[in-house]
């Protein structure tokens, strides 16, 4: 499937963690997270926590379910749970560390992680919906309009729901713009053939429809037309 690197290094032997949640947090900050790319035969994971916790913890996690708390499969990897944790923690410290981290992949996640999370700090959920805007996501900004999230401000609803109007608004706009571009290039073509069919010369028809002032996206819609 693919190598592991297994590297604990960054692991201090003195364990600076008396509580689940120092564990926890020092997990964020010194995990690998996961690098997923192609081009890296080798993914970097590390197993902090299943390899630091008091087993108390793990039997009696406030943080985590028992498949992640005890490590089952791939749970007993650290990017496994800070997946989890992006999703399900309800400790706001936890929650604003593993956010200003940026170890969990969203682009992988559909919805994103963090979006269906209830417990957010309102000013999280802004950020989330200004990083969905750039991205344009209509899915993730639609699934943020309806979790219910528990600290959400009237102003960051309104954020929301204004973002979600535009993203729409904007997608329409495109969709309008490719569809004029196709229906200029039928209707130019058609004109064209019409013309001929009139009895104007081909070669004059040809010159007068494809001048410099033609968009390049008519003409290459224009090209796909003559392909079929």
């Amino acid at each position: 499937m693919f190598n592991k690197i297994w590297n604990q290094s960054s692991v201090s032997k003195e364990k600076p963690w008396s509580t689940e949640k120092e564990l926890i947090l020092y997990m964020i900050a010194n995990s690998y997270g996961c690098r997923k790319d192609i081009h890296y035969p080798n993914i970097l994971i590390s197993e902090i926590y299943h390899k630091n916790a008091l087993k108390e913890w793990k039997k009696n996690s406030k943080y985590f379910d028992t498949e992640y708390s005890m490590g089952e499969s791939f749970r007993s990897w650290d990017y496994a749970k800070l997946d989890y944790l992006a999703d399900h923690c309800d400790d706001e410290d936890i929650i604003r560390a593993l956010f200003e981290s940026g170890k969990v992949d969203a682009g992988d996640s559909y919805p994103r992680y963090f979006v269906r999370n209830v417990n957010l700090p309102d000013d999280i959920i802004s950020k989330l919906c200004e990083e969905e805007e750039r991205c344009s996501s209509r899915f993730n900004l639609g699934m943020m309009q309806k979790t219910e999230y528990k600290y959400i401000t009237e102003e960051t609803k309104a954020k929301i729901d204004a973002t979600l109007a535009d993203v729409i608004q904007k997608r329409r706009k495109k969709k309008e713009d490719i569809t004029k571009k196709k229906l200029t290039a039928f209707l130019t073509t058609a004109a064209a053939t019409k013309s001929v069919l009139t009895g104007n010369s081909i070669d004059d028809v040809v010159e007068q429809t494809i001048t410099s002032d033609v968009d390049d996206v008519v003409l290459d819609y224009m090209n796909k037309l003559f392909d079929k």
